[in-house]
């Protein structure tokens, strides 16, 4: 598994082939703050089984960085010659991973499931909406090995959303 972390073009198929089911009703939050998520995905040797993983993004406030004034400028923070804004606006995310194992923690847990992948997602759906949950996201992801790369999918959106305000 090793060489499939390594090809660029396997992984762009599973970042492009995972979908955002559902994503977080109340938005981001200013300050510091986790972002529950429920990823599912086929399990790899066993196509009517599925892996779900539940967990916590950690998420940091928004960081914005000014150019000028009495701070460092962005070419010295990054030596970055060229042109840039005036303003950055980024975000830090963590989160845990865990390859080949059956993980729970309080950050992380990793169950296969006996449920067919999309059987197994509407399960997830009503769970959600009957427990009336607005802040976890949902992840249709093509290969569970690689769900860091799923995870940068949702992440993506998110903050795509969040910027675009």
């Amino acid at each position: 598994m090793s060489g499939e972390w390594q090809d660029q073009e396997f992984l762009r198929h599973v970042f492009d082939q995972t979908r955002v089911v559902r994503k977080p009703l109340t938005g981001i939050i200013s300050g510091y703050h986790v972002l529950p998520y429920i990823l599912v995905g086929p399990e790899q040797d066993q196509p009517k089984r599925s892996v779900e993983v539940r967990g916590r993004i950690k998420v940091s406030p928004r960081l914005v960085l000014g150019a000028g004034g009495d701070g460092p400028t962005y070419g010295e923070v990054f030596g970055e010659t060229e042109l840039m804004d005036r303003r950055i606006v980024a975000r830090v995310f963590s989160f845990r991973y865990a390859s080949r194992v059956a993980l729970e923690s309080e950050e992380l847990r990793i169950r296969r499931q006996e449920r067919e992948l999309h059987d197994h997602l509407d399960r997830v759906m009503e769970e959600l909406a009957r427990r009336e949950v607005i802040n976890t996201g949902v992840i249709l992801s093509p290969d569970v090995r690689f769900y860091p790369v799923s995870l940068d999918r949702f992440i993506r959106e998110i903050l795509d959303q969040e910027f675009r305000e």
